[in-house]
């Protein structure tokens, strides 16, 4: 018969699936568990004896079989102990990672600011990827216009306002939330001797997403892919100056205006993918004060 043609059965299979998809979830708890039952139904006696060959060909062995009882224990409760110090292993390297970490943002005397590792918990939506959530908050000291660092000296972003006791916004240097950024392009070191004064170029980018900044030199005499970009921006914290943005990607010229050349940075560090950061969280009564050399960091959304 033509109605029951396999195109027609295919078109009504799509047709009601994509009906049933557009149901709401709650709706289709219900009865997608009994359906399943019911065709599955069939299966459970062959399912059943395939399950009995296999536990008949390859019947699973007891540990140690056949050892008196009291060496069969002292080996499982060697195993159990191997195990937990396997467990306690992975541990020690884990603290000793972060300790580690930490050790590369050990502040000198009066530096104003002491070092806060967090673990990043949620991640904003869009494009970019928006907002990173820590897990310290103002009850660890930190708070708006902080200086967001991982790998000790890679800069990935600033503390946005609208933090709580225990938890705090990250706007990272991609965004455009962030404004304007002044930098520093130090050029590589050329010369025999690589002993030569290297010179530094001032340059203002602007957050791009997908780890990028791009910015607007006079000339681009001096500079060329792989340079490095330094934040050296009076806006941001004491803490924060110096550290690496990332590196010149590509140099070219405007096509507005030739005369002029644009440079693209990336990143040192893909905000979207750490996992801990280290925030240098500022003393009190030590370095700057609140409020100077600390910009609005915009308010957490």
């Amino acid at each position: 018969m033509p109605f029951v043609s396999s195109r027609r059965i295919l078109v009504i299979a799509l047709a009601g699936a994509a009906l049933l998809s557009a149901l709401p979830q709650s709706s289709q708890s219900p009865w997608s568990g009994t359906l399943a039952a019911i065709l599955w139904a069939p299966l459970v006696p062959g399912a059943s004896a395939l399950a009995w060959v296999r536990d008949r060909i390859r019947a699973p062995s007891e540990p140690y079989q056949g050892l008196p009882e009291d060496l069969r224990s002292a080996r499982e409760d060697r195993d159990q102990l191997q195990g937990e110090l396997d467990a306690r292993q992975l541990r020690v390297e884990e603290l000793e990672r972060e300790l580690s970490e930490l050790s590369g943002f050990r502040p000198p005397d009066r530096a104003g600011w002491q070092p806060r590792r967090a673990t990043v918990v949620e991640r904003g939506g869009g494009r970019p990827a928006g907002l990173l959530g820590i897990d310290i908050g103002t009850n660890q000291g930190v708070g708006e216009g902080d200086p967001v660092v991982v790998g000790g000296n890679q800069i990935i972003g600033e503390i946005a306002s609208g933090g709580a006791e225990n938890r705090s916004w990250v706007i990272p240097l991609d965004d455009r939330r962030c404004g304007r950024i002044d930098a520093i392009v130090t050029p590589q070191a050329s010369g025999k001797g690589g002993n030569a004064a290297r010179q530094t170029i001032l340059v203002q980018l602007v957050p791009q997403g997908n780890r990028t900044l791009v910015g607007e030199l006079e000339t681009l005499a001096g500079v060329n892919p792989g340079d490095s970009v330094l934040l050296g921006d009076a806006g941001w914290r004491p803490a924060a100056q110096g550290m690496r943005i990332g590196v010149v990607e590509s140099v070219g010229k405007l096509d507005a205006n030739p005369l002029r050349g644009r440079i693209t940075v990336r990143m040192e560090s893909d905000p979207a993918r750490v996992t801990h950061v280290v925030v240098k969280v500022r003393v009190p009564g030590e370095g700057q004060p609140r409020g100077q050399g600390a910009r609005g960091a915009g308010v957490a959304k």
